[in-house]
């Protein structure tokens, strides 16, 4: 009887401890501000993975580049360890895995349905390049396709030379180099001194980020190019994924597939929204015509060409099937 209670005593004591020690916390490096709905997505997963699991895996959130780590570094960061888990934009990191960049290749697609086709048929290349880089995906994100903001209309490929543009990539420094733009690759938080400094009088990115920088105190029109859809990729680093039980695994890719369906479909929400706003305060949204996006295809298929013999078979073969669907 002495050891029965004895043995009850020490459970009772060790259980609190056994409880503590199986509590895992991933610190998941963010690009944006709290405030910007793909930090504002992966704070509801970080929220459902918690409540799920009963606390047995938190995730604490980094926006605004917080823990110090670039675009370009994310990939190696995440494989060495050094983070457990970060957002990573795919058009940033071509130069560890160009493969990466096939979703970021400019006027590939155009609108939300061909960016998800692609993104779906890149899936497999994807998984296989990133386990060479130690890390799995859990859930994707996709922003609204990137126009370019100026300070005067652009109609004709022609009215783009001259502009000195902030991009965000590889992909807008050649759209530079092939239309006349003096692109210029550089942190969005750098973007407002630069423009009222004369270091800049465009850029291209998105409706939401025009938004979020208030883009009509200094600039004029939002002209709907829609050179790419930029994907992003929520990766866990694999020796940081197996310690976790079959359990908990199972509860994190189930929320993870919903909160993937979940931000693509956001993504066409915000843009309307974005594009609006633009609007009302007094931001031109101008379309493009046939005759210039003729000419925007054009340059694009010239710089996919150029991108694609670096990028090798497995891309080759991704395109292909891609075309063959939308039956191009």
């Amino acid at each position: 009887m002495r050891k029965i209670l004895w043995l009850g005593l020490v459970l009772l004591i060790l259980t609190p401890f056994s409880s503590a020690l199986a509590k895992t916390t991933w610190h998941m490096h963010l690009n944006y501000p709290a405030g910007n709905f793909l930090s504002q997505g992966a704070q509801r997963f970080a929220d459902k993975v918690k409540a799920a699991t009963g606390g047995e895996l938190e995730i604490i959130l980094h926006p605004g580049s917080s823990l110090g780590f670039k675009g370009p570094e994310l990939l190696r960061a995440v494989a060495d360890g050094q983070l457990a888990i970060a957002e990573i934009p795919t058009g940033m990191v071509e130069g560890d895995a160009p493969i990466l960049a096939l979703t970021a290749q400019p006027f590939i697609s155009t609108n939300a349905f061909e960016q998800r086709l692609l993104y779906q048929l890149a899936k497999p290349v994807y998984k296989k390049t990133l386990k060479r880089f130690k890390q799995i995906t859990l859930y994707s994100s996709v922003w609204p396709f990137s126009g370019i903001y100026t300070q005067r209309p652009i109609r004709k490929l022609s009215d783009l030379k001259g502009l000195k543009m902030r991009v965000y990539d590889g992909t807008g420094l050649a759209f530079g180099k092939a239309t006349g733009v003096a692109a210029r690759k550089m942190p969005f938080s750098e973007v407002y001194p630069a423009m009222k400094a004369g270091l800049l009088d465009s850029m291209y990115t998105s409706s939401v980020s025009g938004v979020d920088a208030k883009a009509w105190e200094v600039l004029k029109y939002f002209t709907r190019i829609n050179i790419l859809g930029p994907v992003n990729l929520y990766n866990v680093n694999i020796d940081a994924w197996n310690k976790l039980s079959p359990k908990v695994q199972a509860q994190v890719l189930e929320i993870s597939a919903a909160m993937e369906n979940e931000m693509w479909n956001l993504s066409g929400d915000m843009d309307r929204k974005s594009v609006k706003i633009l609007e009302e305060n007094g931001m031109q949204v101008l379309n493009v015509d046939n005759k210039f996006r003729a000419q925007l295809d054009k340059v694009g298929t010239e710089l996919r060409q150029a991108w694609f013999k670096k990028a090798g078979a497995d891309a080759d073969a991704v395109l292909k099937e891609y075309n063959q669907i939308l039956g191009r």
